[in-house]
């Protein structure tokens, strides 16, 4: 159980889930990360109060709307009929709070048994901050945040249907070998253009109105809303193999596309891409709590078409076959490396750019529990930068 300041402030509820209307609010995630690696008390707090003052955006967060014992929890009609509108996030909470009080004891893993099975296939909604905000607080044992995160995985649901999900056989195909096919397939029938390009022109404003002013979020769910099969046909292997293999394969290939993706003049990691492992890494947590196989392998396959898509529609496009072929031969599967991680850790801590502390922690973790692959420990050394985001216009590496 985290102690320290850090329980106190993940049940604060001073703050709403979004600011400027679809930024996600994240100091949760660093205060749960922070304290993951060591951090000070003084330093937790300190970044706490930096963060909620002014973010590293410039932008302040945005104040919840109405005192939480003025909020009317919402019913179970309303829950589901609000799924994806991006409205009464504070009613949602409500509403969990007293199904959790009333329904499940207090006990917050029977209350994401009922509720998060259901709000799975929507975690590209937010650019995956709901499942974010969801999996972190179950790993960091808070009520409360967990609560905040099925409420904002309902609010911010988005992603492809699954009903379009289709196993496509592969044999013996690994999961490196499948981003690598993937990848020769978009850029060898100009999917580009012919898919994302032509599907992000045939909406107006009058889709998804209130993704609007997101910018990449809106052109997102325009190809999660007529994904191409290059994104529903998912591996076999996601089918067939253990999901502890599974879960690591995964962790392998999402870094070694962080790491190809690298930015050729500075280094650093694509901001989008680092998303991919640390929502991983909640989900992941999710699933542990919801404890059913057949639930996991379903929330795989919808993560790793959501990956697909999410590369295919950024600004950079799927990464390419060389790129690819190039970190594989840097970071082979059994390359390991005894890290020093005293002035990586130092230097995450030390971060106000919280998408870096997370990087820090979840690559260190993973670079324990699987053999010290050396992809791991350069991952964590790859930092990110704060993107320049504001209402009419986005500037960030994608």
């Amino acid at each position: 159980m985290i102690v320290r300041p850090t329980q106190n402030l993940l049940a604060n509820k001073a703050f709403d889930i979004e600011f400027l209307g679809y930024l996600s609010n994240h100091a949760k995630h660093a205060i749960v990360a922070l304290d993951r690696l060591n951090a000070s008390s003084e330093r937790i707090q300190e970044w706490w109060d930096q963060y909620t003052g002014l973010t590293p955006y410039g932008l302040s967060l945005h104040p919840v709307d109405q005192p939480w014992d003025k909020v009317k929890p919402c019913t179970r009609q309303e829950w589901e009929d609000w799924r994806g509108k991006k409205v009464n996030w504070q009613e949602m909470c409500a509403f969990m709070q007293t199904q959790l009080d009333e329904d499940f004891d207090g006990n917050t893993d029977m209350l994401v048994k009922e509720y998060a099975p259901s709000l799975i296939p929507g975690m590209a909604g937010a650019l995956t901050h709901g499942i974010i905000h969801l999996g972190w607080g179950i790993d960091a044992q808070s009520p409360w945040m967990t609560i905040e995160g099925l409420a904002y995985l309902n609010f911010a649901y988005l992603g492809v249907d699954p009903s379009e999900i289709a196993i496509e056989e592969v044999g013996s195909e690994t999961p490196m070998e499948t981003i690598l096919r993937k990848s020769k397939e978009i850029s060898e029938n100009n999917l580009t253009e012919t898919w994302v390009t032509a599907t992000k022109a045939k909406y107006d404003e009058t889709f998804h109105s209130e993704l609007v002013p997101a910018g990449f979020q809106w052109q997102l769910a325009k190809t999660l809303h007529e994904p191409h099969p290059v994104v529903t046909n998912i591996p076999s292997w996601l089918r067939d193999l253990p999901l502890e293999t599974i879960w690591e394969h995964l962790y392998r290939t999402v870094t070694h596309i962080y790491l190809a993706t690298r930015d050729a003049e500075d280094g650093h990691g694509n901001f989008l891409i680092l998303h991919g492992l640390t929502s991983l890494w909640g989900l992941e947590h999710v699933c542990g709590v919801i404890g059913d196989e057949e639930t996991t392998r379903r929330a795989l396959q919808q993560y790793f078409a959501m990956i697909v898509c999410l590369l295919a529609t950024s600004t950079s496009g799927f990464p390419s076959v060389e790129a690819l072929e190039a970190t594989l031969a840097d970071f082979s599967a059994d390359r390991t490396e005894e890290t020093e991680w005293d002035p990586i850790v130092l230097r995450g801590i030390g971060e106000e750019e919280e998408h870096n502390i997370k990087l820090v922690y979840v690559a260190k973790e993973l670079w324990t529990r699987y053999s010290h692959w050396a992809g791991f420990a350069e991952a964590a050394r790859t930092f990110t930068l704060t993107p320049n985001i504001g209402p009419s216009s986005t500037a960030f590496k994608t």
